[in-house]
């Protein structure tokens, strides 16, 4: 998508005109290709050698970006499943050994920490 911004500004013996134009396509538009073909013909083909570098570097950074994001989620997972096997195996301990209110306290509090990570997680992702 690409945006174009125009300011101008007269003080009726002069006048000054700025232009911005942004752009998230990777390859410059055609118009300005060719503006830069009359200027300079030999950089229309560094343009595109360098978009195309740049496009191979983004997938690499990319492919790495989500190998990182899959091993956070991943030891994120198995964390809390280590936390709620830990938890719910403490409340037994404790309620087995003669303090079954506190073996309660502590499961509970431990699951419902949990779903509570879980649904606040969630939520925010949904929000993206």
């Amino acid at each position: 998508m690409a945006k174009s911004v125009q300011a101008r500004a007269s003080d009726g013996r002069a006048e000054l005109t700025v232009q911005s134009h942004d752009t998230d396509s990777p390859l410059l538009p055609v118009a300005q290709l060719e503006q830069l073909q009359k200027f300079r013909p030999d950089l229309v083909d560094f343009v595109v050698s360098q978009t195309k570098a740049e496009a191979e570097h983004r997938r690499e950074q990319n492919a790495r970006i989500n190998t990182f994001v899959f091993a956070e989620r991943l030891i994120g997972q198995l964390s809390a499943l280590t936390l709620g096997i830990v938890g719910i195996l403490g409340g037994l301990y404790a309620g087995l050994n003669g303090q079954p209110t506190l073996g309660g306290v502590i499961a509970t509090a431990t699951i419902g920490t949990l779903a509570v990570a879980f649904l606040k997680g969630r939520q925010t992702e949904d929000k993206k």
